[in-house]
């Protein structure tokens, strides 16, 4: 049992890292950028900006009560918190949008509407229909001028 936790905590660790990575994509030339905030982050992130580090917190409680290593629970918190609050670009260009280190297309976007705290797209996402929040900003204003009905 204890070499399934360790082999999941790796597959975890893959993942988070792959994430923190995509991360530090650069925006194409010519783009509306922001730079977002840890708060805005937080914020976008709803309540997993909460369940996430708690739940690491929670793994790291099971390796201390069964007296095992910590450390690659301790990495994991850690870059779960570089993935939740990490300072990332927020661009709009000829191309299409950059958030949270992917980039979505233009073709994709198949509408966006104004909301109480920025913006709300509706975009196809691997044949898949799904909305993502964007926050307020000049970027934004530039997607809703772009895509409003």
């Amino acid at each position: 049992m204890d070499d399934l936790l360790f082999y999941a905590k790796v597959i975890l660790l893959i993942v988070l890292l792959y994430d923190v990575i995509i991360l530090f994509r650069k925006p194409e030339k010519g783009s509306k950028v922001i730079t977002l905030n840890f708060g805005k982050e937080m914020e976008r992130k709803g309540i997993n900006s909460l369940l996430i580090p708690c739940t690491m917190i929670f793994i790291i409680s099971l390796d201390y009560i069964q007296k095992t290593d910590i450390y690659l629970s301790f990495g994991l918190l850690i870059l779960s918190i570089i993935y939740l609050g990490y300072p990332r670009p927020f661009a709009f260009g000829k191309n299409g949008i950059l958030l949270d280190g992917k980039t979505i297309v233009n073709d994709r976007i198949l509408k966006a509407k104004k909301t109480e705290t920025g913006a709300k797209i509706s975009i196809e996402w691997y044949g898949w229909l799904m909305e993502k929040e964007l926050p307020a900003s000049d970027v934004t204003d530039s997607i809703l001028e772009e895509f409003n009905d």
